[in-house]
């Protein structure tokens, strides 16, 4: 997102929170997330995926509301919940129609090509109609379950085509005859990770029983997965808080509007002046090969830290702002990561909301299931964690560079784990005196930065070769 883009989308809440009224802000703000990205989809690298790409996250997050709307709720009534729905519908297609409107003649998708998939989503919509009034027989939740199963396996398959590049190389030959158009189109699905983590979260809590009795409305559900301050880098909202926020339709008062005005600043600011500035110094193949000396490259190192840090936190800030401005109290994000003093608070204070997601949807039940087959605890700790990372690793795309730097957090957090268990009388004894403690943090926090710091080194570096090489050459060893 592009400063332009801030300064316009934080202009545009006080003309809407003043004129709109608070019982039309949720669709407001429906219409206003779907146009929004469309508006930043086009920008994107690949101008031809400006309408299909959008269209394909309206039909997959509609698809997923459908799997786990449980019920007709009881109140609203059915009538007026379906009179709902067809409203979300309406203007959903409205803002769908507008982006196609607006895209390059060049981009737009051939209408003739799109009627009979549109026919066939027609017919889909009205047969599905007659479910909404209905609620959903206990003996057929079972099914809705698998289905659900289902859905999470296909977006999972999305994303490992989006991240994995030889996959999209092979879909983008595949679908074009200029394969590097299909490539475009696939890696530059804009906000599809937070949104397929949203998805897939909402239908893990299905599954598990865990979503309000009442269901979520078509409208909730669409504005929860696209709402636009937070649609390209989070942060990862639950449907739970998020959408009893969104029906409260919080008055942007003065309070909000100093509150999320200064958080949007402080985030430009991180993001536009620190961490840009950095950017230009920051590791690169190229840029190794040219500095000499061991000093230049921890130099490096460290201006990639800052880099990192500024750039996401900066984004998240700007999100949580616009978020205040709306009306919605978006989730914190980042909370002085590098101050902490072992690398499991590091993981409690960096990307809070990805970290939580990894937690409460793999790490815990993966940790259960595996003291359920009677694995040994600090067995089951392994792999829990060693697999955690290595996911969130290959969230960020799959490469070897990206596995290794999961490798290196998942196995950082499980000997951190030893350390602690086997420590833990001596860290108690050692903070009855405060001086002692105050060193052992302080230690810990050198060490923790560090250790951060340098698995920077695979994540900021194309191939485990350059990775290699520029560690080996920070602790003066020549590659």
């Amino acid at each position: 997102m592009t400063l332009t883009y801030i300064l316009i989308f934080a202009a545009a809440a006080i003309p809407f929170m003043r004129l709109v009224p608070a019982r039309g802000r949720p669709w407001g703000l429906l219409a206003g997330s779907v146009l929004a990205m469309g508006w930043l989809q086009s920008a994107s690298e690949a101008a031809e995926s400006t309408y299909l790409l959008p269209l394909a996250t309206v039909i997959l997050t509609i698809v997923v509301w459908w799997i786990v709307r449980p019920a007709a709720p009881e109140q609203p009534a059915p009538a007026e919940y379906r009179r709902d729905t067809w409203l979300a519908l309406a203007i959903t297609g409205a803002a769908l129609a507008v982006i196609w409107l607006l895209a390059p003649y060049g981009d737009r998708p051939d209408l003739a090509a799109l009627l009979p998939g549109a026919a066939l989503a027609g017919v889909a919509a009205i047969s599905a109609s007659h479910l909404l009034g209905e609620r959903v027989p206990d003996e057929r939740l079972a099914a809705f379950q698998r289905l659900a199963a289902l859905a999470i396996g296909m977006i999972v398959l999305l994303l490992l085509v989006i991240k994995w590049p030889a996959l999209s190389q092979a879909l983008g030959g595949w679908l074009h005859a200029e394969p590097q158009i299909g490539i475009a189109s696939f890696v530059t699905w804009l906000g599809f990770s937070y949104i397929a983590f949203r998805l897939i979260g909402v239908l893990l809590d299905f599954r598990a029983g865990q979503l309000p009795a009442e269901g979520f409305s078509l409208r909730d559900m669409l504005v929860y997965t696209l709402f636009f301050p937070a649609f390209t880098a989070g942060p990862i909202d639950r449907a739970q808080r998020f959408i009893p926020e969104l029906d409260q339709a919080l008055p942007l008062d003065s309070f909000r509007l100093v509150e999320g005005t200064a958080r949007i600043a402080i985030g430009v600011f991180k993001k536009f002046v620190v961490a840009d500035s950095p950017a230009l110094v920051a590791m690169s193949p190229a840029l190794i090969d040219q500095t000499d000396g061991i000093p230049g490259l921890w130099l490096l190192v460290y201006l990639y830290a800052l880099q990192i840090f500024f750039d996401f936190s900066g984004y998240s800030d700007v999100a949580i702002g616009l978020g205040r401005l709306y009306g919605i109290t978006l989730p914190e994000n980042f909370d002085r990561p590098y101050l902490q003093s072992n690398i499991q608070q590091f993981w409690n204070r960096w990307h809070i909301t990805l970290s939580l997601w990894f937690r409460v949807y793999f790490f815990t039940p993966l940790s259960r299931a595996l003291l359920r087959r009677h694995i040994s605890p600090t067995l089951g700790v392994f792999v829990a964690q060693i697999s955690t990372m290595l996911l969130i690793g290959l969230w960020h795309g799959v490469t070897w560079n990206f596995i290794l730097w999961g490798l290196w957090h998942g196995l950082g957090l499980f000997l951190f784990k030893l350390w602690s268990d086997r420590t833990r009388m001596w860290y108690l004894n050692a903070a009855q005196r405060p001086r002692v403690r105050r060193a052992i943090t302080v230690f810990g926090v050198l060490v923790t930065f560090h250790f951060v710091a340098l698995g920077w080194v695979f994540f900021a570096l194309p191939t485990p070769a350059d990775s290699f090489e520029m560690l080996a050459r920070l602790f003066g060893i020549r590659g």
